[in-house]
């Protein structure tokens, strides 16, 4: 009898302990398995709602097969991100890396902008950091954008028309659901930033840090109104300086939208090898703390797909709604370290997707709205006009501009002291005129697209002198940055003299060469000189026209090309014999 109940209860304590060990001992099957998030980016949009009228990509995502593709446009663009959407569709956030305004075509142009901040609403963006366009219209159209509100009217009464170019829905504009990210943009009064540096999205219970920064350089790049009391901190500095209080409210890693980017010589989109590449967004890369594990670029219009030797990813894709990258990181669910990392681009092929209905709806609705003025014949040309340089840095289509400024503002309506040299930065050239020679308005708006007004200014011949140097001297690209001139100037250049690294060291321009109407220009008279009112205000790095006497305010540039245009009925293709290279 004994027997049998110390057997049994020798039975039930060893149930017991296999019971209390099973609770303690945690079973290795029932361990989370890694999560993957995904981050779905685009970058450089420039209110391309409609498919870009460059549209033939030089590169496809597979090597052996190199061919044009017709891409671009609002709805596609949306049905791209959803389907990238859907392959993670509960761990998956949409990025961009700035410019998604500015230098728009007429169906976002004409409305401020707006149709576009409509558009990304709907696309379900979260958060983009801000480009240098995104100043195009100063700080305060910026933070209307993402606030909400009308665009305020001008004095003149041909802006801020409710229901004519603003608040289209209703009378009512809302802003952007998307958050703008500013961690290098700070205002100069109040020491704080122009938007938050930085949130922290949970994902699949895993908290991500993303921080957003764009340029230090804006402030050169823009007009000078358009960044007035903010200062521009360095990327590395501002990001760096930020990962302790991200890491304290518990971000497992950081990822970075920077408006910055680079280049490679890859043949193909997603040529992880990266060949070639460089730019300036690899400084700042290879210099952030390693809780950065994702960079994600944009400025220079470019699609790469890189990693860096310490293991930071970085992409790019593209530019104008034409590509969007998939970015997959494999986390550990527990602690949310990043196991790998991949990334793809893909194209938003107009052969190969259905457009997204609701963003179409919207888009055609501004498409019919700015077609009226968009689509209205102004004038032939001869032949193509094309914006690319040749060595020289002399374009046909810079030619035309510079003209037409000069026909403009040596109007007697314009100004009483009629100007007699005019100057065009090629960064204000938008787009060539190659799409048949009958030329809209529209397509003018795409050529030139920032409603500068010109400024007819006074210079010396001297200082003349001086702004041509200044084409060449650093901070400048490399290369240099040459201005379009009017017809009747003409220089010559030499490629092997100093191009000077600080003001009065260049010595390019030959001397003697430098002429009007054929008359070598005097250092000690004054000339009259039109712009638009971006390099009258110092951009582009051309602070000596900064310092010029302003004496005449006239037309927005694209009106006087309009009207240039008018008056000739056929524009001839000019000749590129005003600036000529040496070496």
């Amino acid at each position: 009898m004994w027997k049998r109940v110390r057997s049994l209860t020798y039975f039930w304590l060893v149930a017991l302990s296999a019971l209390l060990l099973s609770c303690a001992t945690p079973d290795v099957s029932q361990k989370r398995a890694p999560l993957t998030l995904s981050l779905i980016s685009f970058n450089d949009f420039h209110g391309n709602l409609l498919s870009p009228d460059s549209t033939a990509l030089p590169k496809t995502s597979d090597r052996s097969s190199v061919r044009p593709v017709p891409a671009g446009g609002a709805a596609y663009l949306a049905t791209l991100i959803r389907q990238l959407r859907a392959e993670n569709p509960e761990h998956s956030l949409v990025v961009a890396a700035g410019d998604l305004i500015g230098a728009s075509p007429p169906v976002s142009g004409l409305f401020h902008d707006e149709p576009t901040i409509e558009v990304l609403n709907q696309m379900e963006l979260a958060l983009s950091t801000v480009g240098n366009h995104e100043f195009d219209k100063g700080r305060a159209e910026l933070q209307r954008l993402q606030q909400g509100g009308c665009f305020p009217p001008s004095v003149d009464g041909k802006q801020g028309r409710v229901g004519v170019d603003t608040c289209m829905n209703d009378g009512s504009f809302t802003g952007a659901t998307f958050r703008y990210l500013s961690a290098n943009v700070v205002d100069q009064r109040s020491g704080q930033t122009l938007f938050p540096s930085y949130v922290i999205r949970e994902m699949g219970g895993v908290k991500v840090g993303f921080v957003g920064v764009t340029l230090k350089e804006t402030p050169s790049v823009v007009s000078p109104k358009g960044v007035e009391g903010l200062h521009f901190v360095d990327e590395v500095t501002a990001i760096n300086r930020l990962i302790p209080a991200i890491k304290r409210e518990g971000a497992a890693f950081v990822v970075v939208l920077l408006h910055q980017g680079g280049a490679t010589s890859a043949e193909a989109i997603n040529d992880t090898a990266c060949p070639g590449f460089n730019g300036a967004a690899l400084r700042i890369a290879d210099q952030l703390d390693s809780a950065v594990e994702v960079v994600i670029t944009g400025h220079t219009h470019q699609e790469y797909v890189c990693l860096r030797p310490d293991g930071k990813l970085m992409t790019q894709a593209g530019s104008y709604g034409r590509m969007a990258t998939k970015i997959d990181l494999t986390v550990d669910s527990a602690s949310g370290r990043v196991l790998a990392k991949s990334a793809r681009t893909y194209v938003a092929a107009n052969d190969a997707l259905l457009k997204d209905a609701g963003v179409d709806a919207l888009v055609q609705r501004y498409a019919r709205l700015s077609e009226a003025r968009s689509g209205a014949v102004v004038a032939r040309i001869a032949a193509p006009l094309e914006r690319r340089a040749n060595p020289a840095g002399e374009s046909q289509l810079g030619n035309v501009i510079a003209d037409a400024y000069l026909f403009a503002a040596a109007n007697e309506q314009y100004a009483s002291r009629a100007a007699q040299i005019a100057f065009v930065n090629p960064g204000g050239i938008r787009s060539s005129l190659n799409h048949g020679l009958e030329v809209t308005y529209g397509q003018l708006y795409r050529v030139h697209p920032f409603n500068n007004t010109l400024m007819t200014l006074e210079l010396s011949g001297a200082q003349l002198a001086r702004l041509l140097e200044q084409q060449w001297e650093q901070p400048q690209p490399t290369g240099g940055r040459v201005l379009s001139v009017s017809g009747g100037v003409s220089y010559d250049w030499d490629a092997e003299k100093l191009a000077g690294a600080r003001a009065g060291e260049g010595q390019r321009i030959v001397p003697g060469s430098l002429k009007l109407n054929g008359q070598p220009i005097d250092p000690a008279q004054t000339y009259r000189v039109a712009v638009n009112s971006y390099l009258a205000s110092g951009g582009d790095n051309f602070s000596i026209l900064a310092q010029a006497r302003q004496i005449q305010e006239g037309d927005l540039d694209l009106d006087a090309l309009s009207a240039y245009f008018r008056a000739k009925g056929i524009v001839d293709v000019p000749q590129l014999d005003r600036i000529h290279r040496r070496h």
